[in-house]
């Protein structure tokens, strides 16, 4: 299937270009890395190259074929990297490879299960989870308007007329795949598993980068999956038994509130579920990761090679410290310097921390791979706004705050610098042109917040974690306190800026410093449990504490009742495809999963909480919406919708009980219209759908 073969040309098209810049601790580190690259520079390629010949009837063949010419001249012009490549390290941290793949095919089965129970397609109809409706509405839409639609230049099928405001990329290559031959669901699915399993390697990839272990990767990953809030206290406390806590557990299908009376406070952002609703923040998460593998174990080898001027050289008989490790301060209570992963010398030691906390860096001539390498990383930053603006945001304020608390500033400024030029053009095309928002609100979506409600908040959104991460840090180096703190600068940004119309959004910077919150306090678990056996047994009992929340918020996404919508062998989309055009738009009820979204036409005005989160002048259209269901001259109505561009009324009793709408003019269209299709077998909710006439025409008599 041309679908698959694409995918297997974008991986190894990003292989052959990520094997130039960077180094692998492993083979799943080396295929996450590659499937990345090849899937965020291919579909910026394609994308781009379909923009360009919009006017054809296929775009995204041109697109394709351009991708295809540029990944026949990579592979012929770009030389074969030498074999060293990959594990160039000493040598890996102990572990055991089977223990890794056990891992991973487990992380495999939950990601289709998490795809699948939100988002399905069975019986020739789209199964679409309840709680999700509203992202796949609106999104599902897109990828259709891009496979059928021909949706160049960019615009949202639920608002046309305006040039896109919400990121699009991912769900450009979901069509990308529906075009070449997968069905639309599956599409979606497979990307969004295979980013899922790319982001799971890196994180287990990152943590043994940065700890030296293989088994903080292993146990970060399976935190990742598990909210840690404290919300399932109450919860524990209203049931009388066991077998009662069972039950409700079984049978729960709403995520547990948090108590706090803001917006989206039970909507279960902070669950695995938003991966579930959200996929393009999969990807646009794991890209990050890539870049900051990169940047851990190059200044960690920068670490290695740089001398201390003043430290004496060390005995014969002292090893190196392990190479995937930081340098990590002695463990206090036994009175050892010891790394993650082996023991070092005290003036070792301090040569490594006073070179990651010198305010200049040693006068070194400038690492010309590692700038080009940085440019690249900055590259691959850059191409996230329109993939996912959050994450691109999020990358800068960590990066940003590396910037100031490391040294080797040269390649960090260069990387910055390569993601701005290329991030900043996008995030303009993507920005609102409603009215001004402040850029500084204090609280998130906390009512009259104060300092100590805020903490009180992040204590119990993240519970038993904080314990955790307080033990990392107690026992981790000045080098891992600083990542830390550079890190949870996504905290500060969340509850002291505005970032979008709809400051609710603000939980995606969240949802990428839970990840690294997972990371450290998986290392706090392990330094617990490799203590001493009694120690193992408290390692156990917190990992239950920590993450049973999220194991109750699990079974909520199990539960959650299906939205359908008919798509194959349907008689409303048949005739959609095969009587309208691509550029038609229709006056329809307000609906995100209306089936003339998923043939890939537009409708004059969709949900209007997501057009307005989205940025969209919504206030403005509503009016005319309004006044286009109630205008009774048939003249004047023929004028007005021929104006907004409108080929199509659909009125069906999602119209005719909207209580925006005072006074319908059905009967206007019934006598002056002509109607072209009817829904004589009542499945599609009393639809009736009149074709508008062009304005030269003029109005028919009445019938």
């Amino acid at each position: 299937m041309l679908a698959l073969l694409y995918l297997a040309m974008a991986t190894y098209f990003g292989d052959r270009i990520s094997r130039l810049f960077f180094r692998f601790v492993s083979f799943p580190h080396r295929l996450a890395t590659s499937f990345l690259t090849g899937l965020l520079l291919s579909t910026m390629i394609i994308y781009l190259g379909s923009l360009a010949f919009a006017r054809f009837s296929q775009p995204l063949v041109m697109g394709n074929l351009i991708f295809l010419a540029v990944f026949a001249l990579a592979i012929y012009k770009l030389t074969r990297p030498s074999a060293d490549y990959l594990n160039t390290y000493a040598e890996r941290p102990a572990g055991s490879a089977l223990w890794d793949w056990m891992c991973f095919g487990a992380f495999f089965l939950f990601a289709c299960w998490l795809m699948f129970a939100t988002l399905n397609f069975k019986e020739g109809k789209f199964w679409i989870g309840f709680k999700g409706w509203t992202d796949f509405g609106a999104n599902i839409s897109l990828v259709q308007s891009f496979v059928f639609g021909h949706n160049f230049p960019t615009a949202h099928p639920f608002f046309p007329g305006e040039p896109i405001r919400y990121h699009f990329l991912f769900w450009f290559q979901a069509a990308n795949l529906e075009f070449l031959g997968l069905n639309p669901v599956w599409s979606i699915n497979l990307l969004s598993i295979f980013s899922l399993m790319a982001l799971l390697i890196l994180i287990m990839t990152f943590a043994e980068v940065l700890f030296n272990s293989r088994v903080v990767g292993r146990i970060a990953a399976l935190l990742f999956f598990f909210s840690s809030s404290l919300y399932y206290l109450p919860f524990l406390q209203s049931q009388d038994s066991i077998s009662g806590l069972v039950s409700s557990m079984l049978q729960r299908t709403e995520f547990l509130p948090s108590g706090y009376p803001g917006r989206g406070e039970n909507w279960g952002v902070l669950t695995i579920s938003v991966l579930g609703y959200q996929r393009h923040l999969i990807s646009g998460i794991a890209v990050l990761f890539v870049v900051l593998i990169f940047l851990v174990d190059r200044y960690q080898q920068k670490v290695r090679e740089t001398p201390s001027p003043s430290a004496a050289a060390p005995p014969a008989n002292i090893k190196e410290p392990p190479a995937g490790a930081l340098a990590a301060e002695g463990d206090p209570s036994s009175g050892e310097e010891a790394s993650v992963g082996g023991k070092i010398s005290q003036t070792d030691e301090s040569g490594i921390n006073r070179l990651l906390t010198e305010n200049k860096a040693p006068a070194i001539q400038i690492d010309r791979p590692l700038l080009r390498a940085s440019i690249f990383s900055g590259v691959l930053i850059g191409l996230l706004p329109f993939w996912n603006s959050p994450v691109f945001g999020a990358s800068l304020a960590v990066l940003g705050c590396l910037l100031l608390l490391v040294p080797h500033r040269l390649y960090l400024a260069s990387l910055l610098g390569a993601a701005v030029l290329l991030g900043l053009p996008q995030v303009l095309l993507l920005r609102p042109r409603t009215v001004a928002q402040p850029i500084f609100h204090w609280g998130y979506t906390m009512d009259q917040p104060t300092i100590f409600q805020v903490l009180k908040y992040l204590g119990w959104a993240f519970g038993f974690k904080w314990l955790l991460i307080l033990l990392a840090l107690i026992l981790l180096s000045q080098a891992h306190r600083k990542f830390f703190l550079a890190v949870s600068s996504l905290l500060v940004v969340v509850f002291l800026f505005q970032l979008s119309t709809d400051n609710f959004n603000n939980h995606k910077l969240l949802n990428v410093w839970a990840v690294f919150a997972s990371i450290s306090a998986g290392y706090g678990l392990w330094r617990i449990g490799k203590a001493h056996i009694a120690a193992t047994a408290l390692a156990c009992m917190l990992a239950v504490a920590t993450i049973f929340g999220g194991i109750v918020d699990l079974f909520p996404i199990h539960n959650d009742p299906a939205l359908t919508v008919p798509y194959k062998d349907d008689r409303l989309t048949s005739w959609l495809l095969e009587n309208t055009k691509p550029s038609d738009v229709f006056l329809s009820h307000t609906l995100l999963t209306h089936p003339i979204l998923f043939t890939g036409r537009k409708i004059f005005l969709g949900n209007t909480l997501f057009a307005w989160s989205a940025g969209y002048r919504v206030a403005e259209r509503e009016a005319i919406y309004q006044r286009m269901f109630q205008e009774r001259n048939p003249v004047e109505l023929v004028r007005v919708l021929n104006q907004n561009g409108i080929a199509y009324v659909a009125i069906d009793s999602g119209v005719r009980s909207n209580n925006a709408i005072s006074g319908l003019n059905e009967c206007v269209y019934q006598q002056h219209f002509e109607k072209v299709f009817d829904d004589t077998d009542r499945q599609y909710d009393l639809l009736t759908i009149y074709k508008v006439p062009a304005a030269e025409a003029g109005v028919a008599p009445a019938k």
